[in-house]
């Protein structure tokens, strides 16, 4: 056991030892398949409806199925009224967190004590299943910039991702290899580009255990990194405002779904009905432990496939597609699977990086980071079989595709239909 973790521990349960209760609670609730998922639902959902606001018009509600369900749209008109009544006099005490804001507005969330204890518990649990133990030595390859005093208590290498070039590239593997690091933690984008370059420079630099979070992994991204650094990538579906809500299974086939602190409900595009297995469908979050800002059936934006349901509960997803609003659609409007965007570049070796934009409603921006030139034709020919004949493929070579805001470099951008 590291001394971090054994710190960590001992002071925890000095206070409360929520985090063993916790630990204990996730495995006993995946090994049971959520038995307390009821019980907790029915809890939060009186709670909000007598201690919120916004919620109070949910009395006229006998179905849980019959809530309405809400965006951030909902939220920002009536944010004050999703604060729970007991917490309003001691907010500036709640933890607070604020979300990125790369698919619109910064907006910003509080959470009780009891379920910031919760998401620590969470990230500890599915780390675990990755490699990862608490406070052992990982590298962070985020935009985010924390302090030297808080990188040491977390035994962290932080390692910025700004401009992907083989100088940041070539700095960062020096300070890996430096600080001997074994897991990494961080934008598969950023990682899948020290993958590339491990690749062509026939460096060796295998690691432990490797998650990757707030972008889509790629099946393409997923075998560079693999191949690169011996280890098999793990995607980490979690948010700001949430938590870890499901975590990929080693094998890559699959993402177990936390029904064990949420409610996870994928349901129809453009409907309240759940989806069946395969069926692309909305990602919607009930929150079981979040008193002090309580958010039911909540609409994250993102996309996922069912795999598993047992007894009307889904609890396996095939993959997180992303949000919505970065679907691209075909020359007749109609909705096309990232994952086929992808897969129509996995063939070419030389591709390092690329972004696909929609432009407009046939135009379409494809930005690539190659090793050398690659056929035009060949590529926009490929992209017409999948989004029609009439479909405009501009492609650009390019050294570098910028960060949004967020510091994340998507993959797939949509730029045309605003929903």
């Amino acid at each position: 056991m590291n001394i971090r973790k054994l710190v960590y521990i001992v002071k925890d349960q000095v206070k409360n030892g929520s985090l063993n209760a916790n630990l204990a609670d996730l495995t006993s609730q995946f090994n049971h398949f959520f038995p307390a998922q009821p019980s907790r639902l029915q809890a939060i959902t009186q709670y909000a409806v007598e201690n919120t606001p916004y919620y109070d018009t949910y009395k006229k509600y006998n179905d849980f199925k019959d809530y309405p369900v809400l965006d951030k749209s909902v939220i920002k008109r009536n944010y004050d009224d999703f604060i729970s009544i007991p917490y309003k006099d001691c907010i500036d005490s709640l933890h607070k967190v604020t979300t990125s804001g790369s698919y619109g507005t910064p907006f910003t969330f509080y959470l009780n004590s009891e379920k910031r204890q919760k998401m620590i518990s969470e990230v500890y649990y599915f780390g675990r299943k990755s490699n990862f133990d608490l406070g052992s030595k990982h590298a962070y390859i985020v935009s985010k910039k924390k302090s030297k005093i808080s990188q040491l208590i977390q035994n962290q290498v932080m390692i910025t991702v700004d401009k992907l070039d083989d100088e940041w590239c070539k700095a960062s593997i020096k300070r890996l290899k430096k600080q001997k690091v074994k897991v990494l933690v961080g934008y598969p984008s950023a990682i899948t580009r020290l993958a590339s370059y491990i690749y062509r420079n026939n460096i060796d630099l295998p690691m432990n255990g490797i998650i990757t979070i707030s972008e889509v992994l790629s099946d393409d991204m997923r075998l560079k990194i693999e191949s690169s650094f011996k280890c098999p990538p793990v995607s980490r579906y979690s948010s700001e405002e949430f938590g870890v809500l499901a975590n990929q299974d080693l094998s890559g086939e699959f993402f177990w779904l936390n029904q064990s602190n949420y409610l996870i409900e994928v349901l129809e595009l453009n409907s309240n009905k759940e989806v069946n297995i395969g069926e692309l469908g909305r990602i919607v979050v009930t929150d079981l432990f979040n008193e002090a800002m309580p958010l039911i059936r909540y609409d994250t934006g993102d996309l996922a496939k069912p795999y598993e349901i047992i007894n009307g509960r889904v609890t396996k997803i095939e993959s997180v597609e992303g949000r919505r609003l970065a679907t691209i659609r075909d020359v007749k409007g109609k909705e096309v699977s990232s994952f086929s965007i992808n897969g129509a570049l996995r063939e070419s070796k030389d591709i390092i990086q690329f972004q696909f934009s929609q432009e407009g409603k046939k135009e379409y921006l494809l930005k690539i980071i190659t090793v050398k030139p690659i056929d035009k034709s060949y590529v926009a020919n490929t992209y017409q079989n999948i989004l029609g004949s009439e479909a405009a493929i501009n492609i650009e070579f390019v050294d570098d595709i910028p960060a949004q805001k967020s510091g994340k470099r998507p993959y797939i951008l949509q730029n045309y239909y605003n929903e």
